[in-house]
């Protein structure tokens, strides 16, 4: 039998660990803040004091702690650490340093990987939760260089959304925000009618990934497709049989 060894930590067997965002929810199913939305253990480390404002200005002081929980999760045994926060990003980088394991921050990483899967500069989407917040430097951290073809529109004059998600409003309509995010990618299929595919940022937009998909007819990726990538791929299965 296979020999295990003890780990500081209290129970076993999770697969990917996620770092929290000091946010006020809810989290839905879809959500990756939902552990229903995976088909496998996930274990979160909420950073307090991690607030989404903090993120945005790319405040240095809370990245000790952002590494500490990494670590944490380390400790417990996840083979892969993410995030609930595409901004996140502007850690990568700090954070893959201090650990061993596979760290993907940002669904945003996913965008030169799908660059590559269409013709020189054809555009791939980018739905963010505020455009405002992703310049060019965040693009850069997650690895998109200039000669990608990104096109980035932000959800941040959508009223549900803004007081919802952006402003913590503590209530969320889910018809509602998939109404208004499924407007804004069909806007940004209609100004881009050659897009390959579209990425959405924020964490809390996979619950409406389908949807999107639906209405545009494009591959749509999110943070759970990453996820799920490193899941894979840190969990090989054993085939049985000869071909």
């Amino acid at each position: 039998m296979p020999k295990y060894r003890v780990r500081d930590a209290d129970t076993y067997g999770h697969s990917i660990g996620i770092l929290l965002l000091d946010y006020r929810g809810p989290f839905i199913p879809g959500d990756v803040g939902n552990a229903t939305s995976f088909g496998y253990p996930v274990l979160y480390k909420l950073v307090k004091g991690l607030t989404f404002d903090r993120v945005k200005a790319g405040d240095q002081e809370v990245v000790d702690d952002i590494i500490d929980a990494a670590r944490e999760l380390e400790r417990f045994g996840v083979r892969a650490i993410s995030s609930d926060c595409g901004f996140l990003v502007k850690y990568q980088a700090q954070v893959a340093e201090a650990i061993n394991v596979p760290v993907v921050m940002s669904s945003l990483m996913q965008i030169p990987f799908l660059a590559q899967a269409f013709s020189p500069g054809r555009p791939v989407g980018c739905l963010t939760a505020t455009r405002k917040a992703l310049g060019n430097q965040v693009l850069e951290m997650a690895g998109i260089k200039s000669e990608i073809n990104v096109v980035v529109h932000g959800m941040e004059d959508y009223e549900h959304f803004k007081w919802a998600i952006l402003e913590e409003g503590g209530e969320l309509d889910s018809d509602l925000i998939e109404e208004e995010v499924v407007a804004e990618a069909k806007n940004m299929q209609s100004m881009y009618p050659d897009m390959g595919a579209i990425v959405l940022e924020c964490s809390l937009m996979p619950p409406y990934s389908k949807a999107v998909q639906d209405a545009t007819g494009l591959p749509v990726f999110d943070f759970n497709t990453m996820i799920n990538y490193f899941h894979a791929g840190t969990h090989q299965k054993a085939y049985q049989g000869h071909y």
